[in-house]
């Protein structure tokens, strides 16, 4: 006896449900960029620590001057890219994310929507 494959069902999607992809997405990209800003933190630290020590290899006078800067520079920087830029990313890609499938809602009817191979 032989085996029948069962044949894949193609399913066509009409919509998009705004709220629920919305959110899925920017709480993807939120983890995103939190980890990128992670990352993004540690470069630009060492990148600070290099040059506060240069710097002060040139004048050992300017000691206190240049670790308050770079100390300054770098709890700016954590608190941006650790806290702010994630949420700004999260906003922004719920909106953009919504406005995509307000858009892919008001077209598939038109033109035709993304076709699903299933099995």
């Amino acid at each position: 006896m032989e085996e029948t494959k069962a044949q894949p069902l193609i399913k066509e999607v009409k919509s998009l449900p705004v709220l629920s992809i919305s959110l899925i997405i920017s709480v993807i990209f939120l983890i995103l960029s939190f980890i990128m800003g992670v990352i993004w933190f540690i470069v630009g630290y060492a990148a600070i620590y290099n040059l506060s020590t240069y710097i002060i290899s040139l004048n050992n006078e300017t000691a206190t001057i240049v670790n308050s800067v770079a100390g300054s520079i770098t709890a700016m920087g954590a608190f941006y890219l650790l806290i702010i830029w994630p949420i700004e990313v999260f906003v922004g890609m719920f909106i953009i994310t919504a406005i995509v499938a307000l858009l892919y809602n008001a077209l598939a009817p038109r033109i035709g929507g993304i076709k699903l191979e299933l099995e």
